[in-house]
């Protein structure tokens, strides 16, 4: 066999060996959150500050992440801690303090927590969670976070 197929095989093995490396590994773990009647609440008091707040939700074997944020009105949000393109990778942002912004482990690209849209560079930004504030609590529907559960 030439240098040159033996270089490319070897090249190729490693490939797909870093590929199912990352497709089994799991996602950090945050501070956990549960269900009370069908819904995650999280009292706006823990999350209701101006930074950023991550959380798991386990299901089914899996650390289904998802942070808090104030944006630049004043309104939470919610989003998965995970984006379309590299959700694959399993590490999900974190929070850049100095920058106020959050930022992609994966392909470091950040978004401001000012911002109340973030404008998709690519398809790399975090992945809107629906979430609603009701008394004195944001709410997820266990169904909204369940269907994020292939992200992670």
């Amino acid at each position: 066999m030439r240098r040159s197929a033996v270089v490319h095989k070897t090249l190729w093995l490693v490939f797909v060996m870093l590929l199912c490396q990352g497709c089994g590994k799991q996602a950090p773990e945050y501070e956990h959150v549960g269900l009370d009647q069908g819904a995650v609440k999280i009292p706006l008091s823990r999350v209701n500050d101006g930074g950023v707040h991550f959380f798991t939700y386990p299901f089914q074997g899996k650390n289904v992440n998802f942070f808090i944020r104030t944006d630049g009105e004043g309104h939470l949000q919610a989003h998965f801690d995970a984006c379309y393109s590299c959700f694959k990778y399993k590490m999900g942002y974190v929070w850049n303090k100095e920058k106020d912004e959050v930022v992609c482990i994966a392909c470091q690209i950040g978004y401001k927590l000012k911002d109340v849209v973030w404008d998709y560079v690519g398809p790399c930004a975090p992945i809107c969670l629906k979430s609603r504030i009701k008394g004195d609590f944001l709410v997820i529907d266990q169904s909204h976070i369940e269907k994020g559960q292939r992200f992670f």
